[in-house]
């Protein structure tokens, strides 16, 4: 698990990424055709990010979503879920840890 920080309130050009690699499931990521990020926010809300593709090989993916107003809205810590689509449906990743700081260092 990968453990990122941003800070509360913060929007474009700031952006969160997240690199993907297929681990113990075998699945060629050259394969996916799309991909968005599932956020748990610090009270358990989910909300879905956008996120653009790069870096795709069958071994590794690049998941980046710029940052919009309203995205870090609470300070704490928050698990991020890439969700894949692929022919099969979708297949979701490990989670990361995002961890929202206070804008004021407290």
């Amino acid at each position: 698990m990968t453990t990122a920080q941003l800070y509360q309130g913060m929007a474009a050009p700031y952006a969160y990424t997240m690199n993907v690699t297929p681990g113990t499931s075998g699945l060629d990521l050259s394969t996916v055709t799309a991909a968005s990020l599932a956020v748990e926010l610090p009270d358990g809300t989910e909300v879905t990010w956008t996120a653009t593709r790069s870096n795709q090989t069958a071994t590794t993916l690049t998941l980046t979503h710029v940052l919009s107003v309203g995205d870090t809205p609470q300070i704490g810590t928050c698990r991020v879920y890439g969700v894949l689509t692929v022919s099969g449906g979708e297949e979701r990743t490990d989670p990361d840890r995002l961890e929202i700081l206070s804008k004021f260092g407290a």
